[in-house]
C-alpha cells in the first residue's frame, strides 16, 4: 500500500511513535519526527536557539549594570 493513499491519521499510526513501521523502514525524517529529536541546522547542530551570543551579552550587561550600582553605593557612604 502506498503511503500517499493512506489517510493523515493512519500515516501517524504507521510511523510515529508506537507505530506498526519498524526504524529500519522508515527514513531520516520520519525517524527524527519518530523519536522527537529536531531537524539538522546548517551548522549541523539541533540547538533550538540559534545564537546565543545575544542571552550570554544581555546577562553580562545586567551583571555589570548591577556592580557599577553596587559600587556607587559603596563610594556614597
Amino acid at each position: 500500500m502506498a503511503d500517499s493513499s493512506l489517510s493523515a491519521s493512519e500515516l501517524r499510526q504507521r510511523y510515529h511513535r508506537g507505530g506498526t513501521a519498524n526504524d529500519d523502514e522508515l527514513n531520516a525524517s520520519q525517524l527524527r519526527a519518530r523519536h522527537g529529536i529536531m531537524s539538522n541546522k546548517k551548522n549541523f547542530s539541533t540547538s533550538s536557539n540559534s545564537n546565543g551570543v545575544p542571552i550570554v551579552a544581555i546577562v553580562g550587561i545586567i551583571l555589570a549594570a548591577i556592580g557599577v550600582a553596587y559600587f556607587l553605593y559603596l563610594s556614597s557612604k
